[in-house]
């Protein structure tokens, strides 16, 4: 018989070993420094961790990460807010993982998942400041499909196919996306990252925000992380290209980070310079992002986060849009 087996071992007032429910709340300020505009965005969350199993193994992992999310005159809101001014249910991850064999070396996931690309596949930053190229290179972070996954000594896989429509699940316009990873084998994903690399493929008809059309997306990409003490640096590039036919372009992206952490792991700070390249008919686009932020953690359960993101647009006219985020976080 198949069942929840919740021991009391490391029992805590949300769980214990094999479940775990961990309340998350954000308030982050957004200030369009350019622009002269600021708003706010405030999360409920809840995240929930559970193994399925009988006394003997285990038979599945369920992991849902569910948030009710609130944007107020927010100066640039996520697409899947409908304007600056919006409140959503967002069902981040949902996933159940079948072990299909005992040692994990092949297993079988279903539900809302974050592809596995680049690396964002082994940093968790959900609900952080701090962020990588996943969501503007792909135009997906998350999607509702399966993976075939597994770790073996030397390496990790997953790879599988989706939907095509991000956030929400929907079947306008026949979306699909199919994508894939494999790299050094990495027990959990943390906030700091481990030493190791990667090696990632995407291709898809994505589904855009207001859900009215699809276009192609194509990319492969390579990735590495190396920690010496307390410093770390992380790197990414990526080429594929946007479209088809004669409206396809060429695209290469990078992006370059170094980190410090201190002796305690309650303070760090971070400096990213991401770069792309966008060329089609013989013309190209080139944009730089430089990002400077901070990570505090001056209790447990509680992350104070700065950052600031300034865009240079190499486009004649344009001016550079800078943009300050402040956020204070509690997982109780």
């Amino acid at each position: 018989m198949l069942a929840l087996v919740a021991e009391p071992v490391g029992a805590t007032p949300w769980g214990n070993e094999r479940f775990v429910l961990t309340p998350d709340l954000s308030a982050r300020l957004v200030r369009d420094h350019t622009g002269g505009r600021q708003g706010m965005q405030y999360d409920l969350a809840f995240d929930a961790y559970a193994k399925l199993g009988t006394p003997q193994r285990d038979v599945a992992t369920v992991v849902a990460q569910v948030y009710l999310s609130r944007v107020q005159r927010h100066p640039a809101p996520p697409p899947f807010f409908d304007g600056p001014s919006d409140t959503e249910f967002l069902p981040m991850i949902t996933t159940i993982n079948l072990h299909l064999t005992e040692d994990r070396r092949l297993n079988l996931k279903v539900g809302h998942l974050e592809l596995p690309y680049g690396l964002e596949a082994t940093i968790s930053n959900a609900g952080e400041l701090r962020g990588f190229t996943l969501g503007p290179n792909t135009a997906l972070m998350v999607d509702w499909g399966a993976t075939l996954n597994g770790t073996l000594e030397r390496f990790q896989y997953d790879v599988g196919v989706g939907r095509g429509s991000g956030m929400f699940y929907a079947d306008n316009f026949d979306p699909y996306s199919l994508f894939g990873r494999i790299g050094s084998p990495v027990d959990t994903e943390t906030y700091g990252g481990v030493t190791g690399w990667g090696f990632s493929v995407f291709r898809g008809k994505v589904l855009n925000p207001a859900r009215t059309a699809v276009h192609l997306r194509q990319r492969v990409a390579v990735d590495g992380q190396v920690y010496v003490g307390p410093l770390g640096l992380l790197g990414e590039l990526s080429t594929g290209s946007n479209g088809e036919g004669a409206g396809r372009a060429r695209v290469l992206n990078g992006l370059a980070e170094a980190n410090l952490t201190s002796r305690r792991e309650t303070l760090s700070g971070y400096v990213q310079l991401v770069g792309e390249r966008t060329s089609a008919g013989g013309r190209g686009v080139r944009t730089w992002t430089q990002v400077v932020g901070v990570r505090w953690t001056p209790a447990p359960g509680w992350i104070l986060s700065a950052a600031r993101d300034e865009r240079i647009w190499r486009q004649p006219g344009t001016p550079p849009q800078v943009f300050l985020n402040l956020q204070v976080r509690r997982r109780l």
